[in-house]
């Protein structure tokens, strides 16, 4: 059967709908758009690998081969198959085509020329496995081979590609294989044998090619010149630009140098001088001189963090106002996004506190007026309530100025000389708010329920905040994992404490696509 008449993804498909018992040749011509005849012949065709091969059934790549198709008896043929083998063996074992021809040639002028008894001659080799096939190249020496395996494991792929050619040719593998194997034309198969016949190995040697000191000198002068323009703002020359494009350097340079230049001969230029476009980001960077001093001494809280003790991260989230958000939403491609009023009125504010538990991934939240020392002794009065079976509870949050009061340092003194479970302060670095693990989580909350929403009242928004929590709380409660995959699917990075993380961003809690 004549294969490969039609796309290989389709007889794929004919493949597979085979194997999965569902193939139907009426039904596969119609939706693939060929002749019933053809996928009959498939059917026919997979139903003798299953017999014949059947664990090559779900190959989509196996096919059962064919006999080679035998040359047309003519006169010519006949003639040379019954004097080929006395030519062969009147010579030397691996004697190539030509010296075989030329006597073939002598007995039979108006025989086949040279070409094709080649083709012949080699075939002719090929099924006779008694008669050794020439080689292409008889001999390479010692030092040569140790060259060449050297080219073959480094990274210059046209030596890799010249040693894996003499290496082939020594082997007896014939032009075709080693075109094949070296991945190149047979001109360049044919050359490089020639070459190391020739000159051996310092035949592949690269010619430096000899340098224009006139254009060096030019692509010199254009460099220093472009660094001259890189270093002046491109408003000197009225450009109404902050900073330069290639297209403005271009006809800049044009018009104040003499010798003109193309866009991309000055983007070469660039390149060589070790410029390229680089965007600038935002860094958030700590300053505090305890900076790693701190870090060490929460990363040895949560390592050693016992079983009746518990890490909490806090923080507040907001204030939000209650109004018409944007945000990212799916709509077709031909939908207008949606409009956001530049100007409307807010309906109310919103803070929401919480607090982040690491080892059950539970979070603790209530409402806000302000963010101030009280709401924190509020939370703290909260969480020992919840958790007073726990022998000591870690708090760990933002240097901002109410989580560093003498006031709630005084109480959380009083509370652990009077009561249990006892509290530890566990403050991150100033400026360090992108490493507070609750950030993501917030991050995750706006996503869910502040991006394209508009709440009625500042209490609808807070039953969709509380039943976000509540949802997570005992999807968790029902799945136990500590913080320390991606929580609920929707938070921006992984929620667990690392000094590598950015868990705060803006355009996440904005609703601006992230860049």
């Amino acid at each position: 059967m004549l294969r490969h008449q039609i796309p290989q993804v389709t007889m794929n498909r004919l493949r597979l709908e085979f194997i999965r018992g569902n193939y139907c040749a009426h039904r596969l011509a119609k939706e693939l758009k060929l002749s019933t005849i053809t996928t009959w012949r498939y059917g026919k065709e997979f139903e003798r690998i299953q017999a014949e091969y059947p664990e090559k059934l779900k190959d989509l790549s196996f096919y059962i081969p064919e006999p080679p198709k035998p040359h047309r008896e003519t006169p010519l043929y006949v003639q040379l198959m019954q004097v080929l083998p006395d030519l062969i063996r009147a010579e030397r074992p691996g004697t190539k085509a030509k010296p075989v021809w030329e006597k073939y040639h002598v007995l039979y002028p108006d025989g086949y020329s040279y070409f094709p008894f080649k083709d012949f001659y080699y075939k002719w080799l090929a099924e006779n496995p008694g008669w050794e096939p020439p080689k292409l190249i008889e001999h390479i020496p010692d030092a040569d081979l140790k060259i060449l395996a050297k080219w073959r494991h480094g990274n210059d792929h046209r030596r890799w590609q010249i040693a894996t050619t003499l290496r082939a040719a020594l082997s007896g593998a014939n032009v075709a294989q080693i075109m094949e194997k070296a991945d190149c034309e047979r001109k360049s198969v044919n050359d490089w044998l020639n070459t190391y016949r020739t000159k051996g190995l310092k035949g592949f040697d690269l010619v430096p090619r000899k340098t224009n000191e006139g254009v060096v000198k030019r692509i010199a002068e254009r460099k220093d010149n472009l660094v001259k323009l890189l270093h002046e703002t491109p408003k000197l020359y009225g450009i109404n630009r902050t900073s330069w494009t290639i297209l403005a350097l271009t006809g800049v340079y044009n018009r104040i140098y003499p010798v003109k230049v193309s866009y991309m001969q000055l983007s070469h230029s660039l390149k060589a001088l070790g410029y390229s476009y680089k965007k600038s980001r935002d860094m958030l960077t700590s300053q505090d001189p305890k900076f790693r001093e701190k870090i060490n001494h929460i990363q040895h809280m949560l390592q050693n963090l016992k079983p009746n003790e518990k890490f909490f991260s806090i923080d507040e989230y907001g204030p939000v106002g209650i109004r018409i958000k944007g945000g990212r939403t799916i709509k077709h491609t031909t939908a207008s996004p949606d409009i956001v009023p530049e100007k409307q009125k807010c309906k109310g504010f919103i803070i929401c506190t919480a607090a982040l538990e690491l080892s059950t991934n539970q979070v603790t939240h209530f409402y806000s007026q302000k963010k101030n020392t009280f709401e924190m002794i509020k939370l703290l009065d909260v969480l020992i309530e919840q958790y007073a079976d726990q022998e000591r509870l870690y708090l760990c949050w933002d240097a901002v100025s109410w989580h560093n009061s003498n006031i709630l340092k005084t109480y959380i003194e009083d509370h652990n000389q009077t009561r249990t479970p006892e509290i530890k302060i566990a403050p991150l670095p100033s400026c360090t708010q992108f490493l507070n693990v609750i950030e993501s989580v917030f991050c995750g909350l706006a996503k869910a329920v502040i991006h394209n929403s508009d709440y009625a009242s500042t209490d609808a928004c807070k039953a969709a905040i509380d039943l976000h929590f509540t949802a997570r709380n005992q999807h968790f409660l029902a799945n136990p994992k500590r913080a320390g995959r991606k929580i609920w699917g929707k938070e921006l990075v992984k929620a667990h404490f690392s000094e590598t993380h950015h868990t705060r961003n803006r355009n996440g809690m904005r609703g601006a696509r992230p860049e």
